[in-house]
């Protein structure tokens, strides 16, 4: 807890730190404000954002979907034929190496 010489005066020197606290709260209080005409800039939306824009993206967006739907659908059809194939040739094979046993035919 200290005194200084302010000017004439002595003060306490946790005045003088709230006093500059205040002037600085007063400068910001009587800042002067800008103009707010054109501040909010076109209110034309830019063109990446308008309507017809992302109308198109959507579009494309389901077309690239619907594509990757069939590509994925063509895909698991073929491998499911190819393991279908496996099967049968299995089948085939394990039917010839069946040899019914006599006991088995009554």
């Amino acid at each position: 807890m200290g005194i200084i010489l302010q000017g004439d005066h002595y003060v306490f020197a946790e005045e003088v730190g709230a006093q500059a606290n205040e002037d600085v709260d007063e400068d910001d209080q009587e800042a002067p404000m800008p103009d707010p005409t054109n501040v909010a800039g076109s209110s034309q939306p830019p063109p990446q954002y308008s309507l017809e824009s992302i109308s198109r993206q959507i579009e494309m967006m389901a077309t690239m979907q619907q594509t990757r739907m069939d590509e994925m659908m063509a895909f698991h059809n073929r491998r499911y034929e190819e393991i279908n194939s496996h099967l049968h040739e299995i089948d085939v094979k394990l039917a010839k190496m069946y040899i019914p046993d006599s006991d088995d035919e009554s």
